[in-house]
């Protein structure tokens, strides 16, 4: 097997691989992405941001109901990320990318603030949600959804012998002699809420619940920066090998009740 001597992050190619591998294979983010379109309430030829845009996929789900004058501008920091998505949108001139935040010196532009599983990635999110009030329209709204169990809410068991799908990040856990990592965010809804009526927002929450499986799980552990905590020693495509292994010892039935929090918080 081959050593890893450093992290992987979300900037490196094997990271954008085994995401979109995991998105083609598996329906989470894309029935994520629909709920938050729904929510969003798009109208055909609005302008909308995208934060951690990753390799495009909220875009597409928002373009299909923006129509042939809206926009999307893609802000996605990790240069693989974003190479993957513009490859992926490649000829769709409603889209743009860019690695950095738009300046707010411009003035608020955007009729939509997206963001699908990646708020909590940006730090201090009360600034965050201050910052992209002053490039809303007056109007406008953010979006964005957070997996409950980040704000502290359990998921639901569903079926099999390990119905809150445990054993496999444990299993992996031991080969590497780790406990499994957290995601590292600390806030609660009623946190969110807060910070969002801070920053001049007035919040509307929604929720739903996503079926995830032993096998659904199995591939998105493979994404390599969410292993690096576990198999720090190994390389991405040999991580992948241990966790496939740890797999085959796992009940593959299994499934929990995967739980969302969504947002759409209105600028005032």
């Amino acid at each position: 097997m081959h050593h890893q001597t450093a992290p992987v992050d979300w900037d490196h190619p094997d990271t954008a691989r085994f995401y979109e591998a995991f998105c083609r294979r598996h329906a989470r983010y894309r029935r994520a992405n629909r709920e938050l379109v729904r929510h969003a309430a798009l109208r055909p030829g609005q302008r909308c941001l995208d934060l951690a845009a990753g390799t495009g996929r909220t875009a597409e789900a928002a373009l299909a109901r923006l129509g042939p004058g809206g926009r999307v501008l893609c802000v996605e920091p990790a240069a693989a990320m974003r190479a993957a998505g513009r490859a992926r949108l490649d000829g769709d001139t409603r889209v743009a990318w860019r690695a950095n935040w738009p300046g707010v010196r411009a003035g608020a532009s955007f009729d939509r603030v997206l963001c699908g599983a990646g708020i909590w990635q940006f730090g201090n999110i009360g600034a965050v949600f201050g910052r992209i009030a002053r490039l809303l329209r007056l109007g406008g709204a953010l979006v964005f959804t957070i997996p409950s169990l980040y704000l502290g809410e359990p998921d639901q068991p569903g079926g099999g012998t390990d119905p809150l799908v445990l054993a496999l990040a444990g299993r992996i856990a031991e080969r590497g002699r780790r406990r499994p990592a957290t995601s590292g965010f600390r806030a609660d809804a009623g946190q969110i809420e807060a910070w969002l009526g801070r920053a001049g927002f007035a919040p509307v929450a929604w929720r739903f619940r996503l079926r995830l499986t032993q096998r659904c799980f199995r591939d998105w552990m493979k994404i390599p920066v969410l292993t690096d905590h576990l198999l720090p020693d190994l390389a991405p495509r040999d991580r992948a090998v241990v966790i496939d292994e740890a797999f085959a010892s796992a009940d593959a039935a299994s499934w929990k009740w995967e739980r969302w929090t969504g947002w759409t918080a209105w600028r005032r």
